[in-house]
C-alpha cells in the first residue's frame, strides 16, 4: 500500500491561511468589540404580577429597543396604573462597567431620561426627578435574592450589586476555565411617572408597593437570562 505524501508547499499554504484567519478574527475583536444584547422582557409575567398586586392596568405602546457597540436595551414596556401613573420597564445592558448606570441605560429614550435628578436616601435605592416635565421616580433591578438590596441607580451602586452576585467559592476558577461568563452588566429599569397634571410628587408608599410587587416576578424572569456581550 502506498503512503500518501503531503506536499510541504500545501502545508505551508494551509498554515498561512490559518494564520490570516486568526489574525483577522483577533483584529476584529479588538477594533470592533462584540455588541451587547438585551433580551426582551416577558410581558405576561409583568402583567400577572401587576394584576395580583391589585393595580388597575392598561397596556401602553412599547418604546423601541436600541442597540449599539456600548449599549443594548429591550423594548420598554408601558402600563397605565390606576389612571394616575405611567409605568415603564426596560432591560438595559452596558458593555463597560463605567457606563453601568441608569443615566446611560436610558440615554436613547427621552421618555425615560430623568432631569433634575436627586437620589433618595436609604434602601431600596432610587432616584427622584422629572421625566418629560412630569414628577417621576426611577431605579434599576439587578437579578439576585436579597430583597431591598437588589436596586441601584448610579455607577457606584449597580456594578457593586453585580460583583456581589458573581462572588461565589468557585466563581474565579469557573471564569478562568470558561465555565462562567464574565461580569454581566445588565438590570431592569423601572420608572413611574405621574399622569395627573396636578400631582407634584409620587406617593412613596405606592412606589415601594409597586417595587415589591414587581421584584419577585422580575428576578425570577432575570434568573433565566444570563446575557454576555455577543454579536
Amino acid at each position: 500500500m502506498n503512503d500518501r505524501i503531503v506536499d510541504p508547499k500545501h502545508l505551508r499554504a494551509l498554515y498561512a491561511f490559518l494564520v490570516v484567519i486568526a489574525t483577522v478574527a483577533a483584529t476584529k475583536a479588538m477594533i470592533w468589540p462584540r455588541w451587547p444584547m438585551a433580551q426582551p422582557l416577558e410581558q405576561d409575567v409583568i402583567t400577572e404580577a401587576l394584576t395580583k398586586g391589585r393595580f388597575k392596568i392598561s397596556p401602553l405602546k412599547p418604546l423601541a429597543a436600541k442597540r449599539d457597540a456600548e449599549l443594548a436595551t429591550s423594548s420598554a414596556l408601558g402600563y397605565s396604573l390606576d389612571n394616575v401613573l405611567e409605568l415603564r420597564l426596560m432591560r438595559g445592558v452596558a458593555r463597560r462597567r463605567f457606563n453601568f448606570q441608569t443615566a446611560f441605560l436610558t440615554k436613547e429614550h427621552p421618555e425615560l431620561q430623568l432631569k433634575q435628578r436627586h437620589l433618595s436616601p436609604g434602601i431600596p435605592a432610587y432616584a427622584i426627578g422629572f421625566a418629560q416635565k412630569q414628577p417621576s421616580v426611577q431605579t434599576c433591578l439587578v437579578g439576585g435574592d436579597e430583597a431591598n438590596k437588589a436596586f441601584g441607580v448610579t455607577r457606584e451602586e449597580l456594578p457593586s450589586l453585580v460583583d456581589q452576585m458573581s462572588k461565589t467559592k468557585w466563581s474565579g476558577p469557573k471564569s478562568i476555565l470558561g465555565l462562567q461568563p464574565n461580569r454581566d452588566y445588565q438590570c431592569i429599569v423601572i420608572q413611574a411617572k405621574t399622569t395627573d397634571g396636578s400631582a407634584i410628587s409620587i406617593n412613596r408608599a405606592k412606589w415601594l408597593h409597586l417595587l415589591s410587587v414587581l421584584q419577585s416576578a422580575l428576578q425570577k424572569e432575570s434568573s433565566k437570562t444570563s446575557i454576555n456581550v455577543q454579536n
